[in-house]
């Protein structure tokens, strides 16, 4: 069946992020070394619970900077904790390709703070139709129901769409969901895949 609507994980799909760089600042105010800091709090239930929208953004801050021991204002903290992301040109360049032929739709496993400055710096955001983020629908990536509520929005039966993450066990997650999923390598081997899959991206 032939594709018509197409989601985007986002992170190191269609943007660009790297935690060290916040673990390597914070480290500047903190008694914990960066490898400690990115122990303690990137794959922590903290973060998860705030990717998942049950804490407040104020509260999510607090609790970071009583773990971490910071010395840094609300204002720096959430500064530091936002200035992890760069931008992937070629990545960009596929979507405006894409725009208008497919139905788009950008999937995330994210919280408010990370996506409020996103939204403001990086302008490729505003060419998604539809845009599915795990704070507003309260379960992350691999649970099931973040990924029928993309369905759903897509306005397409499973197998019409076409889903691309850079991490197997989410595309796995969505494969049992009947939907057609790689796994994101590089710009070189989408564009190959996409080919393959009979998707017009030139």
């Amino acid at each position: 069946m032939a594709i018509k609507s197409i989601i985007f994980d986002l992170g190191n799909v269609l943007i660009g992020f790297d935690h060290s760089l916040a673990a390597k600042r914070l480290s500047m105010r903190s008694p914990y070394h960066p490898e400690e800091i990115r122990q303690l709090i990137f794959d922590s239930h903290l973060v998860s619970g705030y990717e998942k929208g049950e804490l407040k953004t104020r509260d999510f801050f607090k609790r970071l900077k009583e773990i971490l021991k910071l010395k840094i204002s609300y204002t720096e903290l959430r500064k530091v904790w936002n200035e992890i992301f760069f931008p992937h040109p070629s990545m960009e360049k596929l979507i405006k390709r894409l725009k208008g032929k497919y139905r788009l739709l950008l999937l995330s496993n994210i919280n408010y703070a990370h996506y409020n400055y996103l939204r403001k710096n990086f302008p490729i955001l505003k060419e998604f139709d539809r845009i599915v983020l795990s704070y507003r629908i309260g379960v992350r990536k691999p649970h099931p129901l973040i990924y029928k509520k993309a369905i759903e929005l897509s306005g397409c039966l499973p197998e019409e769409i076409l889903y691309i993450d850079d991490r197997e066990d989410l595309v796995s997650a969505a494969r049992c969901l009947g939907i057609n999923s790689v796994c994101f390598k590089n710009i070189k081997t989408l564009k190959k895949t996409l080919k393959k899959l009979g998707v017009d991206s030139f």
